[in-house]
C-alpha cells in the first residue's frame, strides 16, 4: 500500500468516526443498539475497512464495544462511569489550572469571556458542548501540559453523552454552569488564584452531582 493510499484511508476512517460519534451523541443511535460494518459502509459509501478502523477508534474512546459476529454495541450509560469520569476530572483540571494561572494573560481571559458569552445564547447542544470545552481549554492551555490536556480531552469525550442528556433535561443546569464559569473568571481577574482553583474543584463536584441526578431522573422517567 502506498503512503498516499494509507493517508486517504486514515482520513476516511477519521471522518466515519466523526459521523458516527455525532450520531451517538445526538441520540440517533440508542444505547443497547448494535452498529454493523456492512450497513454503515453501504450508507456512507465507503469500504468496510475504514468503518472497521473507525469503530476501533470509537471503542478506544468508550463510545462502542465491539463484539465478534454481532457488531459494535452502544454501551448503556452508567452512574459508575459518571463517578469515575468526574473523579478523574477533579484531578486533572485543577492541576492544569494551577499551572496555567501564572501564564494567563488579558487576551486569554478575553477569549474565555467570548466563549462564555456565546454559550449563554447558544441553543444547539452540540455547539454548546464545543463552546464549553473552548472556555476551559482557553484557561488550561497556557499550562503547556499537552499530555494532561490529551487525558482531559478523552475524559470529556466520555462525559459528552451524559452532559448532553443533562443539558437537554435541565435549563437550570445551564444557568448554574454559566454562573460558576463567570465566578471562575472573576476570581482569576482579581488575582485570587487559590480561590479560583478551589472554585473549579467545586464546579466539577457540582457538575457530577447534577449529571448523576439528571441521570437518575431520566432512568426513573
Amino acid at each position: 500500500m502506498s503512503q498516499l493510499q494509507q493517508i486517504e484511508r486514515n482520513t476516511t476512517a477519521a471522518e466515519v468516526a466523526r459521523v458516527l460519534r455525532q450520531r451517538i451523541l445526538g441520540g440517533l443511535y440508542q444505547e443497547g443498539e448494535f452498529l454493523r460494518q456492512e450497513s454503515i459502509a453501504q450508507e456512507l459509501g465507503v469500504s468496510r475497512l475504514p468503518v472497521r478502523e473507525a469503530l476501533a477508534l470509537l471503542e478506544a474512546e468508550g463510545f462502542v464495544i465491539r463484539e465478534k459476529y454481532r457488531g459494535a454495541l452502544i454501551p448503556k450509560l452508567s452512574i459508575k462511569e459518571v463517578r469515575e469520569i468526574y473523579s478523574l476530572r477533579n484531578m486533572v483540571e485543577p492541576y492544569l489550572l494551577e499551572h496555567a494561572l501564572p501564564h494567563l494573560t488579558a487576551e486569554h481571559l478575553s477569549k474565555a469571556k467570548e466563549h462564555l458569552a456565546a454559550s449563554r445564547s447558544c441553543q444547539d447542544l452540540s455547539q454548546w458542548a464545543e463552546l464549553n470545552w473552548a472556555f476551559h481549554k482557553t484557561l488550561y492551555e497556557p499550562a503547556n501540559l499537552p499530555l494532561a490536556m490529551q487525558v482531559l480531552e478523552q475524559l470529556l469525550l466520555r462525559a459528552d453523552r451524559y452532559l448532553k442528556m443533562q443539558r437537554s433535561l435541565s435549563m437550570e443546569s445551564l444557568a448554574e454552569s454559566h454562573a460558576e464559569h463567570q465566578s471562575l473568571i472573576d476570581l482569576i481577574e482579581e488575582g485570587k488564584f487559590v480561590e479560583a482553583v478551589d472554585a473549579l474543584r467545586k464546579h466539577i463536584v457540582w457538575n457530577e452531582h447534577d449529571v448523576a441526578q439528571t441521570f437518575d431522573r431520566a432512568r426513573k422517567g
